[in-house]
């Protein structure tokens, strides 16, 4: 049968994509669907690329290492939506509009202000998105291509926000005040003294461009899904927010956090790695779904931000639980790269950016709030581009497993019972 295949496949020049094909019919044959749509192609995009072979990653065509180096957060959404990097003047363009549009509906911020403290802030927010959609009577009607783009600016503005009001309590929360960028005033929501210092809402801005697209993982893929049946933006990132929640996806960096502090000291980091394996349970933040090597937004965390906080010349002072939990995300990368790189097994992005951020001294049940912020300009990205090319609703099939047609059968006594209680 494989040599059939090859045949099959015989006319396609691209070895790459020949390998891809390949693997579907190989998995097709011998499963006869593909679990969690594994390597199934269900879009096509401009948005961003992966090179899981070579550790690449791209946001219309620049790579994102590089992206984080030289760019802000306005110039990723403006690439991620308009298609290329902002000139200076559209840059402040950009900036002026997203400040125009941050501020809340006074009915939404009293709901949010008046949610349970012990609601798991990523629900309070997929909750709050849904809210916005009240004051957009029209949100209905997705065929207008410009109103498309405004509402996508306007929940980026608002999302910081909606934390904001949140974690504060404060229905009027940062109203009046400015700031130089929308970085710093998302860095402010989080801790206002940090955001006064221009290294830290540097740091801040890398980590919120780095998360901001990764092609068609779960939360877009939500995004996409939703949107094929025309629903509205709030429904659809509402979606994509509750899908991030997720161990499995963006909640990764809060239990990776955990493990840490569960481990407690880099000399316990061997013997639970081992304990782990043994039990073969997962490492929280080790291996990714696409990458076979190292993953560029971990690496680039690894290289480039941890040092500005960690390093010798760090731009702050960590204390000493900071440092130990370093030492023990170090200890176990060590360990893992002696134990599992030969499965291709690497610590991924959620593995270090938990560490920056409670550095920055943001609470673990916000992390993948953070996350949320970057990864909005790609979900508005996935859907203002799905409203474009109005691709067919997703409507994936099923391989049925369950019990053959059946029949209710009464005796006659029951029978008779039924009939006479319904005269």
């Amino acid at each position: 049968m494989k040599t059939r295949v090859d045949e099959l496949l015989s006319d396609v020049k691209d070895p790459e994509l020949k390998e891809k094909y390949r693997y579907l019919i190989l998995t097709l044959l011998e499963k006869g669907y593909f679990p969690g749509l594994e390597g199934v192609p269900v879009i096509k995009s401009g948005i961003s690329h992966i090179d899981g072979e070579n550790g690449l990653l791209t946001y219309r065509g620049y790579p994102v290492q590089e992206l984080a180096e030289y760019c802000t957060y306005e110039d990723i959404c403006y690439l991620l939506i308009y298609g290329d990097l902002p000139l200076l003047k559209e840059r402040v363009q950009l900036r002026n509009e997203l400040f125009t549009k941050k501020d809340l509906p006074a009915s939404v911020s009293k709901v949010i202000v008046e949610m349970d403290d012990n609601l798991h802030p990523m629900y309070m927010l997929s909750s709050s998105v849904l809210l916005l959609q009240a004051e957009d009577q029209e949100c209905a009607c997705v065929n207008d291509y410009m109103l498309n783009y405004r509402r996508g600016l306007n929940l980026i503005a608002k999302l910081p926000s909606i934390l904001g009001v949140f974690r504060n309590k404060d229905a009027d929360f940062a109203a009046g005040k400015e700031f130089d960028s929308f970085a710093q005033y998302c860095l402010y929501v989080f801790n206002p003294e940090l955001a006064f210092d221009k290294n830290w809402v540097n740091v801040f801005e890398k980590i919120l461009i780095l998360h901001a697209d990764h092609t068609m993982n779960n939360s877009t893929f939500s995004v996409r899904a939703v949107a094929s049946s025309l629903a509205s933006i709030y429904a659809s990132i509402a979606s994509a927010i509750n899908s991030l929640s997720g161990p499995l996806h963006g909640g990764a960096n809060e239990r990776a956090i955990k493990m840490f502090e569960e481990i407690g000291s880099p000399d316990n980091v061997e013997s639970y790695i081992e304990e782990k394996l043994a039990r073969k349970e997962r490492i929280m933040g080790i291996g990714h779904r696409i990458y076979k090597t190292y993953d560029p937004r971990s690496l680039y965390m690894k290289n480039k931000i941890l040092p500005m906080v960690f390093g010798e010349d760090s731009i702050i002072e960590v204390d000493e639980e900071m440092v130990n939990l370093y030492e023990i995300a170090r200890k176990i990368e060590q360990v893992v790269l002696e134990k599992l790189s030969g499965k291709k097994l690497y610590p991924n992005v959620d593995f270090w950016s938990g560490l920056i951020l409670k550095a920055i001294g943001i609470e673990p049940e916000y992390f993948t709030t953070i996350f949320a912020l970057g990864r909005i300009l790609g979900w508005v990205s996935h859907w203002i581009e799905h409203m474009k090319i109005r691709n067919k609703i997703f409507r994936p099939e099923q391989l049925y497993n369950g019990i053959g047609t059946r029949h209710i059968i009464l005796d006659a006594e029951e029978e008779s019972a039924t009939t006479n209680n319904g005269i």
